[in-house]
């Protein structure tokens, strides 16, 4: 049986209590963010899909378009299927607040 020092001793005690206090500190920690995770992560893929990489991407579908317009390749169902896209994309997020205004 090995023989404690007061130098182990004391280091014990110093990690038993810096892990009481991280243990105390995590939900505090957790909760800085505020909110639910799953809510801040679904936030963030909206605010994704809706910022510049999908501007960039309607900006680029629209020149294609202008492109088979060119080339006298483009039908109305393929340039109608491209609006709605692009206005079920940015207006989602004001579609469904419609819908939930009118609900609720």
């Amino acid at each position: 049986m090995t023989q404690l020092t007061h130098a182990s001793v004391c280091e014990r005690k110093r990690f038993y209590l810096s892990l009481f206090i991280l243990c105390v500190a995590l939900p505090n920690m957790a909760h800085a963010a505020g909110g639910n995770p799953i809510e801040n992560g679904v936030d963030w893929v909206m605010t994704l899909l809706t910022s510049g990489i999908a501007r960039s991407a309607a900006i680029i579908g629209c020149a294609g378009l202008g492109f088979l317009a060119w080339a006298g390749r483009i039908t109305a169902e393929m340039c109608l299927k491209f609006v709605m896209g692009i206005v079920l994309v940015f207006g989602g997020a004001t579609i469904v607040d419609l819908i939930s205004s009118a609900v609720g």
